[in-house]
């Protein structure tokens, strides 16, 4: 085992770190730090809308703040207003190293409580403020190692730990001696990588998009040609099969499955299916599962919603209109404030009830359903809405019953790619769609505005494209 670093410090960065893809751990520690991005431009804006809502939420409150930057002044200046008794610190540092590990952290708050502890007849309990309607994991990871950094200092372990949601909602949650367990077992395994005991290889869709390694993990993966690289194979499944000396595309593409024992998370038929995708990856060629059924009309809508998570607002519905005898067209609906999304989502319910009797839409997976809902649900709904939703084919849910392709992600752009569609931008996606966006909002840049609505129509096209080359294969 490799020698670990002296003096870790462990931080609850690291629970999202791991989360996301352990080579993250292991190449902060041991990979080129030349070869590690930058966080892109979304990423930068989740941790800025992240602040934004702490800022804003705190704002109301009455708190001591921690100053100090080094964090060794932090603490102090930490636990000095503890032990005041402070009602509630915004920022405060916790540390305490045990064996070659420092383990520190900044809880947005800590709120004092009546009760024994060794500050006097008070205690503190973390809150951390994120901008996020549920507790994730990670979030609780986080919470009970602020609440075990608590312990060392106030000698009481606080069971309850709070969430501030999106909403500005307290949403507590009591400590539980799995939570605690759980929370020991990740930080094992975080220290275990830190100490030079390399993760199995995973290439999971969160890594490619916020591991600053993805690259990296990318290309060793294919220079192994590791199993990692067979789509929407569950982990746990592959480190079964690389007990049973399964541990390349070639390996599965060759093995008899029914000789294999059984392998937890993975079923023999999913595995057959697993084999197929293998054996399409290694042939480089598209494998067909099954016959494709779509069914067919004389208007064919090609759908796609842009839509910005960070400010809660739907602000373009695009769709390539395809009508026979007729030359294809592009239609959209555009909300360019987000206070114009209800006007937006009038105009678009009018459109539909001028629609012909006889058409179908064509999405690419679930993002259009669920909006519509929410839409209906926060405006008001139509009859023709639901005759829209009905007549709603998700094409991503066909490709999933009947078609193999040779890839690591069944994206409609990597699809769409495959399939030798281009987009017009070279910065196309959904991200980056919300930065046009956002960017928009800012300067008033219509050319902006053109490259936002540019992507949305290369979108419908491309869904299009994978229609017609379904129905032809």
């Amino acid at each position: 085992m490799a020698k670990g670093i002296k003096d870790f410090v462990f931080t609850p960065s690291h629970f999202f770190h791991y989360a996301t893809c352990p080579q993250w751990i292991w190449f902060d520690v041991f990979g080129d730090s030349s070869k590690k991005k930058e966080a892109s431009d979304f990423q930068t804006r989740l941790r800025e809308q992240g602040v934004l809502h702490e800022e804003d939420y705190v704002k109301g409150l009455k708190f001591t703040k921690v100053e100090a930057v080094d964090p060794q002044d932090a603490l102090e200046e930490t636990l000095k207003s503890m032990r005041r008794g402070d009602p509630l610190i915004y920022q405060g540092l916790l540390e305490v190293k045990i064996g070659g590990t420092i383990y520190r952290g900044r809880p947005d708050l800590l709120e004092k409580r009546d009760g024994k502890s060794s500050l006097g007849n008070w205690y503190y309990v973390p809150i951390d403020i994120k901008n996020s309607s549920e507790i994730k994991e990670k979030y609780l990871f986080q919470l009970v190692l602020y609440s075990m950094l608590l312990e060392s200092v106030q000698r009481v372990f606080p069971t309850e730990v709070n969430i501030i949601n999106r909403d500005k909602q307290r949403m507590p949650h009591m400590v539980t001696e799995t939570d605690k367990a759980k929370t020991k077992q990740e930080i094992d395994a975080i220290l275990s990588i830190v100490n030079g005991n390399r993760p199995p290889l995973t290439l999971t869709s969160s890594c490619q998009r916020d591991n600053p390694w993805a690259d990296e993990c990318l290309k060793e993966v294919e220079a192994r040609n590791d199993i990692a690289l067979i789509y929407k194979l569950d982990s746990r499944a592959i480190e079964g099969l690389r007990a049973n000396g399964i541990n390349t595309v070639k390996d599965l593409a060759e093995v008899d499955i029914d000789s294999l024992p059984k392998i937890s998370y993975a079923k023999p038929e999913t595995l057959k299916l697993k084999q197929l995708q293998a054996q399409s990856l290694l042939s480089k060629e598209v494998l067909r599962k099954s016959e494709v059924s779509i069914p067919n009309a004389s208007v064919k809508l090609y759908f796609d919603i842009e839509g910005d998570p960070f400010i809660g607002v739907e602000y373009l519905f695009g769709f390539w209109v395809v009508e026979e005898g007729k030359e294809p067209y592009y239609k959209y609906f555009l909300a360019e404030k987000p206070e114009d999304e209800s006007k937006m989502w009038e105009e678009f319910l009018s459109w539909i009830s001028s629609l012909p009797d006889s058409y179908k839409v064509y999405h690419y997976h679930i993002y259009e359903m669920t909006k519509l809902k929410q839409l209906a649900e926060r405006y008001f709904t139509t009859l023709e809405l639901e005759k829209f939703k009905e007549r709603m084919i998700d094409l991503a849910k066909v490709v999933q019953e009947s078609v193999i392709f040779p890839l690591y992600f069944y994206s409609i752009k990597d699809i769409a790619k495959h399939l030798k569609f281009s987009w017009r931008s070279a910065k196309a996606g959904g991200a980056q769609s919300i930065m046009w966006y956002e960017e928009w909002l800012e300067k008033g840049d219509r050319q902006i505005l053109e490259d936002l609505i540019g992507y949305n129509e290369d979108d419908v096209k491309a869904t299009e494209l994978l229609h017609k080359w379904l129905v032809k294969k």
